[in-house]
């Protein structure tokens, strides 16, 4: 299999795991790959494990300077400093505000704590280059890379990718509104899992250089990720827009939305709502 340079060729050991080789040049430092049957002991939770998967393989990098030094990089506008402090809480590292940017930069880099986070998010961690970052980094303390496996309405790497690269809006269309989820990477096989487990649809925006969209629109699909939102724990600023979803849909259902409604007011006031909750 080739990843982005790399072939990934399974070789037999004595203990039966397979191992990873640098392509073209066999000289460089190999790393095991196993399965999740072999994941590492952790003192974070599962659930913590996979969201934050979730946002580093959306907003995070993963990375090992020349020096042979590991570190981790999740970069968040200013809004969402709450869920950086939340993760500075459980893994440590520092946060700073970028020069010229609306946006703050968590950084851990101590080599205790980045063994730590390996195993933790070793097995859930999927994004295409994220992944290849996994791999390298866990070759400085020789720790089998873990593949990832295949995703359920459970996992809350939903909630975390979500938390880095989703969005939820109202939009009107045809004189209606029209609620939607959305969830876009520069990948298509990065939004593939959203589709398969919630349903909804994947277009392709050619803005931006292009990029891949899934997006659920139907009450059906809305209600879905509702419960599923009631199952896991989100904490993005955006993420609160799905406390008023039920909202939504009872003002929907009398028409508030239209001008001569005498409900209007209701609509009007939850609009407002809506919109201070992306400030």
């Amino acid at each position: 299999m080739f990843i982005s340079g790399f072939l990934v060729k399974p070789r037999s050991s004595q203990n039966g795991v397979s191992k990873t080789q640098s392509a073209g040049n066999q000289r460089h430092k190999s790393s095991l790959v196993g399965t999740s049957e072999t994941t590492c002991a952790t003192t974070y939770p599962k659930s913590f494990c996979e969201w934050l998967a979730g946002i580093i393989d959306g907003d995070g990098s993963i990375q090992i300077s020349k020096q042979g030094y590991t570190s981790l990089e999740i970069t968040m506008g200013l809004e969402d400093l709450p869920l950086l402090r939340y993760i500075q809480h459980m893994l440590g590292g520092s946060i700073k505000m970028r020069s010229g940017a609306k946006a703050y930069r968590y950084r851990l880099h101590n080599k205790l704590g980045m063994i730590k986070l390996m195993n933790c998010i070793n097995g859930h961690i999927r994004h295409s280059a994220r992944l290849l970052q996994l791999h390298r980094v866990c070759q400085v303390p020789d720790i089998p890379v873990i593949l990832p496996i295949t995703l359920d309405a459970q996992s809350n790497w939903f909630a975390g990718f979500f938390d880095a690269d989703g969005t939820i809006g109202i939009a009107m269309k045809n004189q209606l509104p029209q609620l939607s989820i959305r969830v876009t990477n520069k990948l298509l096989q990065d939004v593939e899992s959203y589709k398969v487990v919630f349903g909804g649809n994947i277009y392709f925006d050619s803005c931006q250089n292009g990029y891949y969209q899934w997006s659920v629109q139907s009450r059906k699909d809305v209600i879905m990720m509702l419960d599923y939102f009631k199952s896991s724990t989100f904490r993005s600023h955006k993420s609160r827009r799905f406390f008023l979803i039920e909202e939504y849909y009872s003002l929907y259902d009398l028409k508030a939305f239209k001008p001569d409604s005498i409900h209007h007011k209701a609509w009007l006031a939850f609009l407002d709502k809506w919109n201070k909750l992306m400030i």
